[in-house]
């Protein structure tokens, strides 16, 4: 036991070897801190002392009534773990170094670190954002509105090395080929653009189906002019178209449309009437 031989210091009593020997031995017990299998019959309330009645030590503190057990300390193995304090807690206080601590915590260094696993991130309730990187899936950053279905939109690379957009229930994947998908629709590295609505010109790829157009409407557009060379055909029978008396007046008398004159037809008598005649003409 390290503690002070509990004496009072008299001037007009001690004399010099007996002053330096009390000074020693209340020296001796401040650095052991009044360590000893008991607590030191001088302790006052506020004393601080060391049990070493058993392994681990006990520090104490005497409140004036008992003793406040405030922790252990293993001189074995050199460590010191809290009073009222978890299996956690006194492992980490036994950490040997900040990784070390660190680790136990599951935290990371602000700086060269390397963090495994999920991260998330919660903002203000119900918006939220997740960081996930895997080697196994896909590394993606995920923002979300909490109101229900798709309503999130997440932003990453897959395993195969597509990049992607994901927003309303639809990606949108950025092929390590060029190409820009969504699985209804595709956009090819040179600009075509392949979708079920260019089918109904017979391709679902735009430039054929644009190129089969062109040629239909150009086919659909020659069918209706007559071939170089043709003549016009008529397509009703003879009209007559009014008539004029050439030697009574002057009169003026117009084929209808569509029509086009075929002949004249003279009539003989006291009156020299001439009248037109005109068929209707169509395509070839």
């Amino acid at each position: 036991m390290t503690q002070y031989e509990n004496v009072t210091i008299d001037p007009t009593v001690t004399n010099g070897s007996q002053l330096a020997a009390n000074i020693n031995s209340w020296r001796k017990a401040a650095l052991t801190l009044h360590s000893g299998v008991e607590r030191p019959s001088y302790a006052s309330a506020g004393t601080m002392w060391i049990s070493t009645a058993s392994s681990p030590w006990k520090l104490c503190v005497y409140d004036g009534t008992d003793d406040v057990v405030i922790g252990e300390l293993k001189p074995d193995s050199h460590d010191f773990v809290s009073a009222g304090g978890t299996e956690y807690t006194n492992d980490l206080m036994a950490s040997g170094d900040a990784a070390e601590a660190r680790d136990k915590l599951g935290a990371v260094s602000k700086s060269g670190d390397v963090m495994t696993g999920w991260l998330k991130v919660e903002f203000d309730s119900p918006n939220l954002a997740e960081l996930k990187s895997t080697g196994a899936t896909d590394a993606r950053l995920k923002m979300c509105s909490d109101n229900g279905g798709n309503s999130y939109v997440e932003f990453g690379q897959r395993h195969n090395g597509d990049a992607y957009i994901w927003s309303r229930g639809k990606s949108y994947n950025f092929r390590s080929d060029g190409y820009l998908t969504n699985g209804s629709w595709q956009i090819a590295a040179d600009g075509n653009i392949n979708g079920s609505i260019w089918g109904n010109w017979g391709s679902n790829w735009a430039y054929t189906a644009i190129g089969n157009r062109i040629e239909d409407r150009a086919a659909a557009h020659a069918n209706n002019k007559a071939p170089k060379g043709a003549r016009i055909q008529h397509d009703s029978g003879t009209y007559d178209i009014g008539g004029c008396d050439i030697g009574y007046g002057d009169y003026t008398v117009d084929c209808a449309g569509s029509q086009a004159l075929t002949g004249l037809q003279c009539f003989s008598g006291r009156n020299q009437w001439l009248r037109l005649r005109a068929k209707y003409l169509r395509n070839y």
